[in-house]
């Protein structure tokens, strides 16, 4: 189970209004004494599913109203979606006026659209949403542990960092840049996490872009001089990482932060 959250920070988490907290609290979809992770997910989807108009529906937001079947149903299985093993990043959570339904891969999301091409339906990435929330508050997601987020300068070239804490001793770290790392770029890579993080033996990895082309090698320097690049697989890296991940190197050139 995560730890307790406030109600303040469980929306700001959600990134809702509190007063969504209070209303899913009113209405006994979340205990306000007790909010953990789960809550987190539980509000979001309620925040964002509470607000859906369905084509040919009328509704006035000033109206006093239950809550309609499918909002409860999609309610309980965002609560489900955030303590199944089964969840994976990708997974879907579909809403219809009618009903709602999981999906976890390609293939199953491909078959609902397929099933439903003639009905009225709406896509939450509850799988993203669920493996978004922070440490402590982590459900069936737990990403390796952030410990640095930085950018350096090396021959008039801004290089973004971004390292984790693996295993024992190891630093993975992930490095960008508007061209592409060479021997002494990467010697001076190295030098920045040693002196952070000394006796630690350093992992990095290389994120370029080319048009809308992304690709990550890790990197290994020659006795001699220069460096091999092994290709390393995307969906790989998001299942060890997760979204982490997302925005990086896409801004070689943002500010330290």
């Amino acid at each position: 189970m995560s730890a307790y959250v406030q109600p303040a920070v469980l929306a700001s988490t959600a990134n809702v209004n509190r007063s969504w907290v209070t209303k899913a609290a009113q209405l006994g979809l979340v205990n306000a004494s007790a909010l953990d992770g789960e809550d987190v997910i539980v509000v979001r989807v309620f925040a964002f599913v509470d607000q859906l108009v369905w084509p040919g529906k009328k509704r006035s937001r000033s109206e006093a109203r239950a809550m309609e079947p499918w909002v409860s149903l999609a309610v309980n299985a965002a609560r489900d979606a955030a303590r199944d093993p089964a969840t994976k990043m990708d997974s879907i959570l579909w809403i219809t006026p009618e009903g709602v339904e999981v999906t976890n891969d390609f293939g199953a999301h491909t078959g609902f659209v397929l099933a439903h091409q003639r009905s009225n339906f709406v896509a939450v990435p509850i799988g993203e949403w669920i493996a978004e929330l922070p440490p402590n508050l982590e459900t069936i997601f737990h990403w390796p542990r952030k410990i640095l987020d930085t950018t350096i300068t090396v021959q008039d070239t801004e290089i973004a960092l971004l390292g984790f804490s693996t295993i024992p001793q190891q630093v993975t770290v992930f490095a960008t840049s508007s061209t592409a790392l060479n021997d002494a770029t990467y010697q001076k890579v190295q030098q920045q996490v040693s002196s952070q993080h000394p006796g630690s033996a350093i992992r990095i990895i290389e994120h370029q872009t080319k048009g809308a082309q992304s690709r990550w090698s890790e990197l290994y320097g020659l006795p001699d001089g220069g460096l091999i690049r092994r290709p390393v697989d995307d969906i790989s890296l998001r299942n060890e990482y997760g979204p982490q991940l997302k925005h990086f190197g896409r801004r070689p050139d943002r500010e330290t932060k």
